[in-house]
């Protein structure tokens, strides 16, 4: 398995430990004749700041006359773009430019809102995609079965769909006004002829998803725009919550070798809900990673060359009205390196990988303190408790393409000194919400969102007009009360 796998959710551990920062952010500038994107990266070169921007939103090929003396970067970006329709944040060290919002957009869109649950017993529904058909637009329900779907008007009358392993998929047309849809989904029964349901040998299903791999996924870049949520909890209750819109550079499924790029757009965050008992909890690099979780790309647990799993066959269920494979899968040779046991879920027509599964073995766990935390000092004692994962893809026309992941890594620190004994879990979601081909698109250095950043602290505001624009996963019950708590705090 790759390396890059097991270090998704990397988490770093600090201790009272504050990082300075070390360069500049005031600057002198004066050149008579100079781009717009060539200043910005003069700016960032002798700053310590970067500088984001979407190059649709800003004339960045024009010329203009820069005169400025000890004068912070933001200052000087909010003087060029003065007469532009643009918004300008700064959060933490990053300039983000992005197009103004329209006064007019939310009238030009549908909200779509409800529950979704089984028909027989009405337990509520969990990860259910909730998607348009042959569009590339997708949301899904959180734990509770709950949804929230925004889409322009001009889909009014096309199919909204609600697939789930299991179960029937559910039809309705998108209506032209706000609307609450709760559906009840059927439970398949599974009819195949006799042959069908024999026992299927797992290696030929696992060759047959390599051999089918490069018709199954695009071989063109596309560019998403995905969610993605990180909570932490310090003994059951939550500490920190912070969410982002991030757009994801992903190259061609059949060039595994070239990395998917991230640029953050726009965060918010909720970290004044408990505080850690002198433990500072962070994740790195959540976005960074997280964008290079796709098992279906890089070949993760089914490389030709990948001779570290053995695995077995677990019968079938039943996904868009159509058959899926599961098998499993465990290292051949569990010594405590990181390797995972889990499940792959493989259309039965075009074996396609459509979901998965997976967690760190046990020994791997145990062995796993260097790879999954850094911490600052050495008298704490950090214990890996958990560390799981899933993935899954939806069907766009005669492709398939990332969906959601999550990541949980559950922690136990013990601290002697300050009498701590705490477990900390984390949770990473990301849910890809719009996706496209595109080979144009192409992010300079300056926006990139790195692998060191902490998304927690590379955002300081939080603009809630920004994001009811946006399609999110909508909280759960328990987090729903936090946000609820908090502005009541705030207030």
């Amino acid at each position: 398995m790759h390396k890059h796998l097991y270090r998704k959710c990397g988490l770093l551990l600090f201790f009272f430990c504050l990082l300075p920062v070390l360069n500049a952010q005031i600057t002198s500038f004066k050149q008579n004749s100079i781009t717009i994107e060539s200043l910005f990266d003069s700016l960032t070169n002798r700053t310590s700041i970067d500088i984001a921007y979407d190059v649709n939103a800003i004339p960045h090929d024009s010329l203009i006359r820069a005169d400025y003396s000890n004068q912070h970067a933001l200052q000087i970006v909010q003087d060029v773009l003065k007469n532009q329709a643009i918004e300008i944040s700064y959060l933490n060290g990053q300039i983000v430019i992005s197009k103004a919002i329209e006064s007019s957009k939310e009238e030009k869109s549908i909200r779509l809102t409800g529950t979704v649950f089984d028909q027989n017993d009405s337990t509520k529904l969990p990860l259910v995609n909730v998607s348009i058909t042959n569009k590339p637009l997708g949301s899904i329900t959180n734990s509770q079965g709950q949804y929230e779907f925004k889409l322009p008007k001009t889909y009014k009358g096309e199919q909204l769909a609600f697939s789930f392993l299991g179960y029937h998929t559910a039809f309705c047309p998108v209506p032209g006004n706000d609307s609450i849809i709760n559906i009840a989904l059927q439970a398949t029964s599974i009819k195949l002829n006799e042959i069908e349901i024999t026992y299927k040998e797992p290696y030929e299903i696992i060759n047959n998803l390599q051999l089918h791999h490069e018709n199954n996924y695009h071989n063109k870049q596309a560019v998403l725009e995905g969610f993605f949520r990180e909570s932490i909890k310090q003994d059951g209750d939550y500490v920190q919550v912070s969410e982002a819109i991030i757009q994801i550079i992903k190259p061609s499924y059949s060039s595994p070798s070239h990395l998917e790029r991230v640029k953050f757009i726009k965060g918010r965050k909720k970290n004044d809900l408990q505080s850690m008992d002198f433990v500072d909890f962070k994740l790195e690099g959540g976005p960074f990673q997280f964008s290079r979780v796709d098992i279906a790309r890089y070949k993760d647990f089914f490389s030709i060359d990948n001779n570290l799993y053995k695995y077995s066959y677990d019968g079938i269920d039943v996904l868009d009205e159509e058959i899926v494979y599961k098998v499993k899968f465990r290292p051949r040779n569990d010594d405590g390196n990181l390797l995972y046991n889990g499940l792959l879920y493989i259309h039965s027509e075009s074996f396609a990988l459509v979901r998965s599964e997976f967690n760190l073995t046990k020994k791997a766990l145990r062995s796993s303190g260097k790879s999954l935390i850094r911490k600052a000092s050495r008298k704490i004692k950090v214990k890996p408790i958990q560390a799981s994962y899933y993935i899954d893809y939806r069907k766009l026309n005669d492709k398939w393409i990332l969906n959601r992941i999550e990541g949980e890594i559950v922690i136990r620190i013990n601290d002697k000194r300050h009498r701590i004994n705490s477990e900390f879990s984390a949770v990473t979601e990301l849910l890809i919400s719009n996706w496209e081909i595109n080979n144009k698109i192409k992010l300079r250095p300056s926006e990139l969102y790195k692998s060191k950043y902490v998304l927690s602290d590379h955002i300081q505001e939080t603009d809630e007009q920004f994001w009811k624009n946006y399609n999110i996963i909508r909280p759960d019950e328990a987090l729903e009360k936090v946000f609820k708590k908090t502005k009541v705090v705030s207030k």
